[in-house]
């Protein structure tokens, strides 16, 4: 699996292609498809190409983009755990931002315990896991063999004993087999067991 980080302004977007694009993990800011078609353009990876968008937590540098997306083809994977983050994610913008609302009515919907049966059928071995500790609504994609795309779940180095979530999601990833993470800020880095 080729994994490539198509981000700007210091956001991390991820491209997972094998001979084709086949899914980006978080959209980025509302307003700025240019940016994202750019970098994609970049590294040889058509937009319209990658069939499936999966949001890691309805933030605005990570979600703000999705219906744009959606409307030039990307399918928006929508877990049950995020359903209630999606309309809370507009009373966050302004007109100035250009903010297009998420359409929840033709999204792929998804349990997390059939993530791993749909992620079989785009040719990803892995699953969907609920990461709580930055946003309730956090998930992490980890991948069979390590890779986990974490979105802004806090690094385990920074907890304190009032972050028990994100202490128990690190966890969970550990138990899911994560092993290489990929942030949505900063460099990939090595979970150690």
């Amino acid at each position: 699996m080729n994994i490539v980080n198509v981000g700007y302004d210091s956001t991390n977007y991820y491209v997972l292609a094998d001979s084709k694009p086949i899914l980006l993990v978080d959209g980025g800011w509302p307003g700025t498809l240019p940016k994202l078609q750019h970098q994609c353009q970049r590294v040889g990876i058509s937009l319209p190409d990658i069939k499936h968008l999966l949001i890691t937590h309805y933030h605005p540098d990570h979600a703000g983009l999705a219906q744009e997306l959606k409307q030039i083809g990307l399918r928006l994977i929508l877990l049950e755990t995020q359903l209630a983050a999606v309309p809370v994610l507009r009373t966050h913008m302004k007109p100035q931002n250009h903010y297009v609302e998420i359409d929840l009515t033709d999204n792929v919907m998804l349990k997390l315990s059939d993530s791993r049966v749909f992620l079989a059928t785009l040719g990803l071995p892995g699953e969907i896991i609920s990461t709580p500790g930055h946003s309730d609504d956090s998930i992490t994609l980890v991948l069979d063999d390590g890779a986990a795309f974490t979105g802004d779940l806090p690094h385990p180095m920074v907890l304190d004993d009032s972050m028990e979530a994100a202490r128990e999601s690190w966890r969970n990833i550990r138990r899911s087999g994560g092993k290489t993470i990929y942030p949505g800020h900063g460099p990939v880095w090595r979970l150690e067991t």
